[in-house]
Order: C-alpha cells, then sequence, then structure tokens
C-alpha cells in the first residue's frame, strides 16, 4: 500500500468508484463524511463503508459524487459531465 492510498482520519472516507484509490479530501464533517458526501449518506446514496450504493442508478449524481474532491490529475482524460 502506498501512502496516498492511506486515508487520514480528519479527511472524508468517501472512497470514489474510479479505480477504488481515491479517497476524498475534503474534511470530515460526521460519520467520517464530509459535508457533501454525508448528505448523500443520508440520503442512502453512499454506504457506511464510503462506497457508492447499487441503487443510485441516476449517472449525473453518480459522476458527481465520485469526482467531487478528486484532483483533475487523477480524473480520467475526459470531462466526465460533457456527453
Amino acid at each position: 500500500m502506498t501512502l496516498k492510498n492511506v486515508v487520514s482520519a480528519d479527511r472524508c472516507r468517501f472512497l470514489s468508484s474510479l479505480g477504488g484509490v481515491h479517497h476524498c479530501p475534503d474534511p470530515v464533517y460526521r460519520e467520517g463524511f464530509c459535508h457533501f458526501h454525508f448528505e448523500a449518506f443520508l440520503r442512502g446514496e453512499v454506504l457506511p463503508n464510503g462506497q457508492l450504493s447499487e441503487r443510485l442508478t441516476d449517472q449525473h449524481r453518480r459522476r458527481a459524487l465520485n469526482y467531487h474532491g478528486i484532483p483533475l490529475d487523477a480524473a480520467p482524460n475526459h470531462d466526465p459531465f460533457h456527453r
């Protein structure tokens, strides 16, 4: 395991499904999540372990959750919001 894959206790525990190695870098708000991902957790879009719920079928929302806080250099080489 590399240091960049280690999650800090003061950072959001959301784990992007973009290869499963990118954690949201935002500070913890509640329950180990940043404010953005905590609200998604309350709506059932994010599981307690920090992964996206398979029940979330809205692809735009899945992308918004996945790309929140992810540095542009870690994202794929295309714009995820452009059709």
